[in-house]
């Protein structure tokens, strides 16, 4: 009778410590898959140029460039059509050659990166120094109110999503950006993008200056403090007030509310390679991306 009792006390206990090992184990099981999912996309997200530098001088001293001449400054430098008017106004001959060989050494260049758990299961890279901190990799060289910076450089669950943000204020070098859950919208530095593996520079075609300040004004005043929603874009994706937004969908709604639809695909989730592959917008600059895919 005496060890009937002592059974019946061991069973319970026996019963929940199958439980707690079972739970480990999913636990355990659960941690494995996100590990591996993301080790398999590690080395994505950046790109570096499989093929040779090329002179750049002759270009440099030409009067007037023709399109092959555009594609191959954009192979070597990163720099599209607008940004190298830009130079070609602004620079004399020397200047110019010089410029365009420093943009060059920097889009040939791969420096080491790290990636970094940025918020639970989002991961970021950043290239980074000697000592594990971020560093700038290139430069950029045309600011302006309403462009859209993108990065491939984030990754959560298997998932090269990506990063993007609208420039507000391109004076004061200033970003609107939702960087994750639990966040609400923030002002941030362009600096940073300069440490970002991969970069993406995207402006409106046919740039109105006064029609790109309205969009970033507007960006500013009704988007910023709101907070992160990762499911944004159900039930609506465009409502007259919006409540809560993700980093791209924080991009594409100033610019739909001025009659650019910026998402290629339509779909209700808005992300940062829809609005790259958007025919509203052109390439200013690209850095660790293949100018020739810029996110296929």
């Amino acid at each position: 009778m005496k060890r009937q009792k002592e059974d019946s006390y061991r069973r319970p206990k026996s019963k929940w410590n199958k439980q707690i090992v079972i739970i480990i184990i999913v636990i355990l099981l659960i941690i494995s898959v996100i590990m591996f999912m993301n080790w398999l996309i590690e080395d994505e997200g950046s790109w570096m140029p499989n093929y040779p530098k090329a002179e750049l001088e002759e270009l440099a001293l030409k009067e007037n460039l023709t399109n092959e001449d555009y594609d191959t400054i954009l192979m070597q430098t990163g720099l599209g059509r607008e940004a190298t008017d830009i130079l070609l106004r602004s620079q004399n001959s020397d200047e110019l050659i010089q410029t365009l060989e420093q943009y060059q050494d920097d889009f040939f260049s791969y420096g080491d990166y790290e990636c970094r758990v940025q918020a639970v299961i989002v991961h970021e890279k950043r290239i980074s120094g000697e000592n594990g901190q971020p560093v700038k990799g290139f430069e950029i060289l045309d600011i302006k109110n309403g462009d859209i910076f993108i990065t491939k450089a984030t990754h959560s669950l298997g998932w090269q999503h990506g990063h993007a943000a609208i420039v507000t204020d391109a004076s004061e070098g200033e970003t609107l950006e939702a960087i994750h859950l639990g966040e609400s919208i923030i002002f941030q530095n362009v600096e940073k993008w300069k440490t970002y593996p991969s970069f993406i520079q995207l402006r409106l075609q046919d740039y109105d200056s006064v029609e790109a300040m309205k969009i970033a004004e507007y960006a500013k005043k009704e988007l910023l403090g709101l907070p992160y929603g990762l499911l944004t874009g159900i039930p609506q994706k465009a409502p007259d007030k919006l409540k809560r937004t993700q980093c791209s969908h924080l991009v594409w709604y100033p610019y739909n509310r001025f009659g650019y639809d910026i998402d290629s695909d339509g779909s209700w989730l808005v992300t940062p390679k829809d609005i790259a592959n958007s025919e509203y917008l052109e390439v200013i600059q690209v850095y660790g991306v293949n100018p020739e895919e810029i996110w296929p």
